[in-house]
């Protein structure tokens, strides 16, 4: 049985692909708009650079656990009741994160925000159910769009806070636009009524959260506390044990969270390691790019010297160049056919990835690799998750989705960790001296190396992708079952 969908005509038919623009736009500020307020935030309650990092630490932990059960419950209890519900828990966290009288409330903000990541999920099988035909289309502009909106935070962010000067006021202003899209999306996307006979695996969401939490836990403490402390080990063997308990927890289960038959009879493998790789770069690049930047090539030998404000230029140009990738994505992807425009976005991110790795002097060239890069990242993410979405069952489409923003979150975490062990032991002088250690110019080169030679690898995979097979059934009980 399909979910029961009301028929996306009218106004609220119409307006359907709009509002999900509007809300990935408006996804992306919010995520992008905290970057440049973290030294406000440590200044503005009076904490620590390490007690701040929390926020951000602690928003994508509810991230990774809410993608998984929340698509789960929208399978079953309906995608736009749950879409509603994220949008809103998404609006009542922005606003707790802008008037909170306390740091630990504002940390209770930043979770409470975290089901912000749920939307795209949701979005992508609302669109295979509404819009089939145009569902890839669709999901790259949905991509393009919050990459444009993540650059827009970035910067209008420090933009308002240098106009205003006033946190809570400046933090107050994206929040203000989530709340109006509360009301669109209770308008505008159209109703269904789920699939009756989908449980909710609870056993597996607890088990897949404990894991998820204590993978990325242990991740990001790891260069803080050091790779042999209680704090890093502890939690990345709860978490590993956790995610074997969690496959025999779905291997038993009913109607699973994650239905192992549906990935592997579906051919979504193969997609979802390519999206591993690729985010490893997407997400792991933002920090050793800013470093690189405003390194002085007088006093270290290597970067651009460049200020702040040219690096939020520089940063807002690449994401530009990723989104108008994305957004052209599908048109080349008809021409040249799916895992061809997948392969080749991969190369073309591996070659500026590898121009990077040469660590070349001045803004021009760094600007020019960046953007190649860039190019070719969005090229795959613009086209990648049409093609998980096309081999989804559609009563399952919201929990297969889920899984693949979930293992681009991981992988974004894993990359944070490589590119922070490497530059904290890749350093210039005596790494055990009083004076914070100033990344060498070989922990550069390894790291962007590193990503050129993931996203080989993606291409290669990409070039054995075959034609999207029939969608496998989802677990679900039969009517009989249910009667019995």
């Amino acid at each position: 049985m399909t979910t029961s969908v009301s028929p996306a005509t009218g106004v609220g038919g119409r307006l359907l692909v709009p509002v999900l623009i509007a809300l990935e736009l408006f996804g992306g500020i919010i995520q992008g708009w905290i970057i440049p307020l973290v030294g406000g935030i440590a200044a503005h309650y009076e904490v620590s650079g390490g007690s701040v990092s929390w926020v951000l630490t602690v928003s994508l932990l509810s991230s990774a656990v809410s993608v998984p059960l929340f698509v789960v419950i929208a399978d079953r209890y309906g995608r736009k009741r749950i879409l509603v519900l994220a949008v809103a828990l998404t609006a009542a966290g922005s606003v707790l994160i802008a008037l909170a009288p306390t740091f630990p409330l504002l940390l209770l903000g930043a979770i409470i925000q975290g089901p912000v990541a749920v939307w795209l999920p949701i979005e992508m099988a609302l669109l295979k159910t509404l819009r089939p035909a145009a569902a890839n289309r669709v999901i790259g502009y949905l991509v393009g769009t919050l990459t444009i909106g993540v650059a827009l935070g970035a910067v209008l962010g420090g933009v308002a806070m240098d106009a205003i000067g006033h946190l809570p006021t400046v933090q107050l202003l994206p929040a203000l636009g989530i709340v109006a899209l509360v009301a669109a999306t209770l308008a505008f996307v159209p109703a269904d009524r789920g699939d009756a006979r989908r449980s909710v695996d609870v056993a597996g969401a607890i088990v897949l959260g404990v894991a998820l939490v204590g993978v990325m836990f242990g991740l990001s403490e790891g260069t803080a506390a050091g790779w042999t402390s209680p704090l890093t080990l502890g939690p990345l063997a709860i978490g590993a044990l956790a995610l074997v308990g969690f496959v025999f927890v779905e291997m038993r289960a009913r109607t699973p969270l994650i239905d192992v038959g549906v990935i592997r009879g579906g051919g979504l493998i193969t997609p979802l390691v390519i999206a591993f790789l690729v985010s490893i770069a997407l997400f792991g690049n933002q920090t050793p790019s800013v470093l690189y930047l405003t390194a002085s090539p007088d006093a270290v030998g290597y970067g651009a010297g460049v200020s702040a404000g040219a690096v939020g230029a520089v940063i807002g140009l690449t994401a530009l160049v990723s989104s108008v990738a994305a957004f052209l994505s599908n048109a080349l992807a008809r021409r040249l056919g799916e895992r061809t425009t997948v392969a080749l976005g991969a190369l073309i991110a591996a070659g500026g990835f590898a121009a990077l790795a040469t660590l070349p002097q001045g803004l021009a060239l760094l600007l020019v690799f960046s953007a190649i890069a860039s190019a070719g990242t969005g090229l795959v993410t613009g086209v990648l998750p049409g093609i998980v979405v096309q081999r989804a069952p559609e009563s399952s489409a919201a929990s297969v989705s889920g899984l693949y923003n979930t293992t681009r979150t991981l992988a974004g975490s894993l990359a944070g960790a490589f590119v922070a062990a490497t530059l904290a032991t890749l350093v210039i002088g005596d790494p055990s001296a009083a004076a914070p250690a100033v990344p060498a110019a070989a922990a550069f080169q390894v790291i962007w190396a590193v990503f050129a030679v993931g996203n080989v690898v993606g291409a290669v995979l990409a070039l054995t992708l075959r034609r999207a097979p029939r969608p496998a059934s989802a677990s679900v009980p039969t009517p009989q079952e249910v009667a019995a």
